[in-house]
């Protein structure tokens, strides 16, 4: 793995690690400023793909559900 691969890959687990990894793997690359590209190959490089999120976390749902009921 090259030195740039594993600088990623840090600053991934950095941000992902205090959280319990509940975040996508889009949101991880917007937090630590960069491609989804860049950390996506870093985290398949780790095997860490299976610990993001698949989807954005919706935090209207619970008031939509309350409104309609």
């Amino acid at each position: 793995m090259s030195p740039r691969v594993e600088a990623v890959a840090f600053m991934v687990w950095r941000h992902c690690e205090p959280i319990g990894w509940d975040c996508t793997l889009a949101e991880a690359a917007a937090a630590i400023g960069e491609t989804t590209r860049a950390v996506g190959h870093a985290c398949k490089e780790k095997g860490w793909t299976h610990r993001f999120r698949t989807s954005a976390t919706d935090y209207r749902a619970p008031l939509a559900v309350l409104e309609a009921s």
